[in-house]
């Protein structure tokens, strides 16, 4: 059921710009007191739980005489942008990526963690490991380390879901291929699913090593 139908029921309680001034506990319960978009005191009593969902975005302002490159959508480096997509990509989904990806126009500027990602919600700490690994290869003149691929992420959710009539089961994107090693860059094959597309996603360095994985889907 929607959240439109929930609260068209009457089973979800709706409250529009509130602005919360206090939350307090009695009897292992919460309650919130604020001012609503009418300006009038409102005060919701008998919460167990309160979820923040406030959404994220990096602050442009750190580099804001800086050369930068930035994917208009997500605030991500411009080339990192279509490989974390939320719209395509889970945690799981995102390949391992490097120096290239997060450099600059700006010379010797590069943007790690969680930052790199931007809006996008994909981010995992072993994915900024591998980042910052990567950077201070290339800062050190290391291109043979920036280069290398030293990161194996478990896949963790699909690539993208689609509505279908079909009684089917949708089938993640990123389907491992016979005898591939999971959860790595896509490389020296790739495989279809219905409904995607199937787009290879190597680096030259994963070319020459022969990897041979999952597909990447656009």
């Amino acid at each position: 059921m929607s959240l439109q139908a929930l609260r068209s029921s009457g089973a979800v309680e709706y409250h529009i710009g509130l602005r919360i001034s206090e939350v307090s506990s009695r009897d292992d319960r919460l309650s919130v007191r604020g001012v609503d978009a009418d300006s009038r005191l409102v005060e919701i009593a008998g919460i167990d739980e309160i979820i923040c969902a406030t959404g994220q975005r990096p602050d442009l302002g750190l580099t804001s005489e800086l050369r930068v490159r930035l994917d208009p959508a997500l605030e991500s480096t411009e080339a990192l942008g279509p490989l974390i997509d939320p719209n395509v990509h889970s945690c799981g989904t995102v390949r391992p990526h490097g120096h290239r990806e997060l450099a600059h126009p700006e010379p010797g500027l590069y943007t790690v963690g969680v930052k790199s990602y931007g809006r996008a919600p994909t981010f995992l700490m072993a994915t900024g490991f591998e980042q910052v690994r990567s950077v201070v290869a290339a800062v050190a003149g290391d291109m043979e380390a920036a280069d290398r691929v030293e990161l194996d992420l478990p896949e963790t959710g699909v690539c993208s879901t689609t509505r279908s009539s079909s009684k089917k089961t949708a089938a993640s994107c990123c389907t491992p291929l016979p005898n591939a090693r999971k959860a790595t860059p896509c490389c020296a094959e790739t495989a279809s699913v219905e409904g995607a597309q199937s787009v290879p996603c190597c680096t030259p360095a994963e070319k020459t090593a022969g990897i041979k994985t999952t597909a990447c889907c656009s």
